[in-house]
Formats: structure tokens, C-alpha cells, sequence
């Protein structure tokens, strides 16, 4: 490999480019710590070793891009000051890692302190090729409006409440309420799996039966997202055994079980998949490693399968950057070659006095998650679930939601319980 670190080369290799911030080394340069894990992550170790022959460096070799000082000045000063930072893109060979994303995060992420550099990835450019092999969604953004019968306005989804511990019976009356109310789409709490007093087909069974009452009753079909969440060979189990009972969609937490198990469940069944980025803080608070959150709950639940996903805002309680949060939908739903969108699902704090802000923020392709939020109305589920629809369709009609509270009551209540996210 050449010292060229142009980024406008030109290479017969189709490659995955991976883009990194980093701290300045001491004692060293970025290019040379490019270098260093561009190398190491690919052909390289931290010695040569025979058997690495020309072709193998031509065809499975990582490249250096291109290397960008920060600030990026030109002339040396007088007093030796170096730059901060750097950017830095490294190419790695697309035949590396074919379309398997345990395999893709293993070489992008690193390995071990000889091999790797302290870098956080900023920026995933993957080809149409990953994509088409990795899958993506099979139901994506539009599936999901055109399963819940819903074109033109942000859907509205659920959670059952209170997360744990309710017996079946109770948790089916929180979904018939929740439905009745006006729900789109429910699902599990995340921390909701297997329990003493219930499994996901236990529930499959239980709210496949309220699901039929209430599609009698209003001519709307409500899909369950049941959490199958757990070791790999447990959830192929579980996805296979909740699909046959009548299971309309399932729930992963892709940072528990990893990436990977999306795809293997995805491929497994013909249902819609949500994702929750449930645990991922650990992939993305650090400035110095790990990845941002656009890539770790946007980008890769999108590429691994995840017709739905969970993301994080800043007003829920996590610190989030608004920069991040506007960049994840962006990676959830801008258009990609040989990828369908996925629907971004806003939670966390979610209640009627913030739908304007999430309308105004990202627009109509999405689904408004509240909790607390629906079930923690005074007058209960069912009208917690109304509240906020009468506060979506107020915004879709372009009136504030204070003003047509003033001729609903749920509506009404419901501000005066959670405020106007003001």
C-alpha cells in the first residue's frame, strides 16, 4: 500500500468506507495510525508474517482513504502547535465481510490494542452489494402504513403497561383498551420476554384474541409486536412457535442479542420486525470510541432488518444530541439503493403535548411511541390512546393541539396531566 491518502483515488475494488474522528497522536502521525488500522484490520498484524502475498494486499487489503487534520492548517506554526484532531476514511475490500454485519463490525470497530487506534466511527458509506446481501427491511416504512391501513398521518404506537409482572388476562384488557382507544400498533415493554407469568406465545394467544374482538367491533386491524428477545436459538424458537399461533410482528433488541440475530430472525419469517436500541448507550457515549448513534440505532438496525426501530430523542430523559437524533431518522428513512425505510419510532416521554414539536421536528413518516404517556391518563388507556390521537390528527390538520383540546376532553385532561412540552 502506497503512501497516497488522496480521497478522490480511484480503486478497481468495490470497498466499504469507514470514517473516524480521532485525537492527534503523540509522537506519531494520523496517517500513520490510518494506516496502522486500516492494515491491521484487514491482511495486517503487529508483525509481518509470511504467506501475505501481492494479491492478497491487492484484493483483501485495507486502503487509506484520506486524512483530514483538524483544524486543517496548512503552514507548521511557529510554536509547534499540532492539530487536535484528525478524520481519517479507511477503504476495507466489500468481499471482507460479504453481507454479515457481526462480520462487518468486527473489522470496522477493531480488534485489539496492537492492531487497532483509539477512533471513534463517525460514517459507514456501505455498497448497494452489502445491501442487497445483508436484506434490509421486508417490510419497511411503507409495509408497515400499508398494514396498519394508514397513509397519511404519523401511526401511533403503544406499549403495554405497566412493563412487568401483570398477568395475561390484565395485560390483554391494556391492549383492548389501548386498541380501542386508537392505537396503530402495540407492543412489549423491552423488558418484557419470558416471565413467570407469561411467554411471548402465551400473549401471542391472548392478544390475537382481543386483536379479533376489536377488528370486529371497528373494522381496524391492530398488529402486536411481541418481544422475542433472548439467546439465538431460544428466539428462533420462540419467532417460529409466535408466527404459527398468529404472531403480526416481532420485537428485538439488537443491542442485546446483536445485529446479526435481526437478519437470522428476519429470514426466518414473514412478519414484520421492530428493533429497540435497548442497552446501546455503551455503543455510542464515548468521544473517543465505539460508533454514533446514527449508525449504532439507525444505519445498521435499517441494513440488519428492522422494519420498525426505537430511537432516542432529547426529550425523554436521555441526553441525546439533537444533531445525533435528526441524523438517525435521516439514516432510517432517507433513500438507499437496494434498502427499503424503516419507520423511526419516537418513545421515551412521549405524550400529546409534544406532538407538535416530533411533527414539527420530523413530519408525518413516523409513529408517535408514548407509555406513560397513554397509560398513565387519569381517566385511563383507552383515553390516554384518544388523547393522542386527537392531537395528531389536530397537527396533521395544522391546528395547535391547545386549541382543539378545548373541544376534546381526553385531549384536554391529558394536557393538564403531562403539560405542553413546552
Amino acid at each position: 500500500m502506497d503512501n497516497d491518502v488522496w480521497f478522490q483515488r480511484e480503486d478497481p475494488i468495490e470497498l466499504i468506507h469507514a470514517t473516524y474522528v480521532m485525537q492527534a497522536p503523540e509522537g506519531g502521525t494520523a496517517a500513520a495510525a490510518a494506516k496502522k488500522l486500516a492494515v491491521g484490520q484487514t491482511t495486517g498484524t503487529w508483525v509481518d508474517v509470511p504467506g501475505v502475498t501481492e494479491r492478497m494486499r491487492r484484493e483483501h487489503e485495507g486502503r487509506v482513504i484520506r486524512v483530514v487534520e483538524i483544524p486543517a492548517v496548512d503552514v507548521a506554526q511557529p510554536d509547534g502547535t499540532r492539530p487536535d484532531y484528525a478524520l481519517m476514511t479507511i477503504g476495507v475490500p466489500a468481499a471482507n465481510v460479504g453481507g454479515d454485519i457481526p462480520t462487518l463490525l468486527t473489522t470496522v470497530l477493531g480488534n485489539d490494542a496492537s492492531t487497532s487506534v483509539l477512533a471513534k466511527l463517525v460514517e459507514l458509506q456501505l455498497p448497494t452489494s452489502f445491501h442487497e446481501t445483508a436484506g434490509g427491511p421486508k417490510f419497511g416504512l411503507s409495509g408497515m402504513r400499508e398494514m396498519t391501513g394508514v397513509a397519511e398521518r404519523p401511526l401511533l404506537l403503544s406499549m403495554i403497561k405497566p412493563c412487568i409482572g401483570m398477568t395475561i388476562e390484565a395485560s390483554a384488557e391494556v391492549f383492548r383498551e389501548t386498541a380501542l382507544g386508537g392505537a396503530d400498533i402495540i407492543k412489549d415493554d423491552e423488558v418484557l420476554t419470558h416471565t413467570t407469568n407469561s411467554t411471548p406465545v402465551e400473549r401471542v394467544r391472548a392478544f390475537r384474541v382481543e386483536a379479533d374482538r376489536v377488528f370486529e367491533e371497528t373494522g381496524r386491524r391492530v398488529p402486536y409486536a411481541v418481544n422475542i428477545t433472548g439467546r439465538p436459538d431460544r428466539m428462533l424458537a420462540d419467532a417460529t412457535a409466535c408466527v404459527e399461533e398468529g404472531a403480526t410482528a416481532l420485537m428485538i433488541n439488537y443491542a442485546a442479542t446483536g445485529y446479526g440475530a435481526v437478519q437470522m430472525i428476519r429470514d426466518a419469517v414473514d412478519v414484520p420486525i421492530l428493533g429497540h436500541f435497548a442497552g446501546s448507550g455503551p455503543f455510542i457515549e464515548s468521544p473517543a470510541s465505539g460508533m454514533v448513534g446514527a449508525i449504532a440505532t439507525g444505519q445498521l438496525p435499517r441494513v440488519a432488518g428492522a422494519d420498525m426501530a426505537m430511537i432516542l430523542t432529547p426529550w425523554g430523559g436521555y441526553p441525546l444530541s439533537e444533531h445525533t437524533y435528526r441524523q438517525t431518522v435521516s439514516a432510517l428513512r432517507a433513500p438507499v439503493p437496494g434498502l427499503r425505510q424503516t419507520l423511526p419510532l419516537i418513545g421515551g416521554g412521549v405524550h400529546p403535548g409534544m406532538v407538535e414539536r416530533y411533527v414539527g421536528d420530523l413530519g408525518f413518516d413516523i409513529a408517535l411511541s408514548p407509555g406513560g404517556g397513554v397509560h398513565g391518563h387519569p381517566d385511563g388507556s383507552r383515553a390516554g390512546a384518544v388523547a393522542m390521537r386527537q392531537a395528531i390528527d389536530a397537527v396533521v390538520a395544522g391546528r395547535p393541539v391547545a386549541d382543539a383540546a378545548a373541544e376534546h376532553e381526553e385531549l384536554r385532561r391529558a394536557l393538564e396531566a403531562f403539560g405542553t412540552g413546552e
